[in-house]
């Protein structure tokens, strides 16, 4: 295996790949994204910090069914076709 280095812009999500790679090779493709372009596509690093549910809520959760139980009795199962 040998590797070719190359800068490319994305267009429509696609790469267009050096004219050196032929048809039907099988590649592993590695993207390493500019910082710069990085910040403008997750906006959530502009300065807006990840919301996040308190962590007094941990453990309030209390299951009152059986989720392996079945929602109706067998006796109305023939009701459901």
């Amino acid at each position: 295996m040998y590797a070719i280095e190359f800068e490319a812009i994305a267009d429509q999500h696609l790469l267009r790949l050096p004219d050196q790679v032929p048809d039907g090779v099988k590649l592993r493709v590695v993207l390493l994204i500019d910082e710069a372009m990085h910040e403008v596509a997750q906006p959530q690093s502009v300065g807006q910090p990840r919301r996040k549910p308190s962590p007094k809520l941990g453990g309030s959760v209390i299951m009152h069914d059986d989720l392996l139980e079945p929602a109706l009795p067998e006796e109305d199962w023939n009701a459901l076709k």
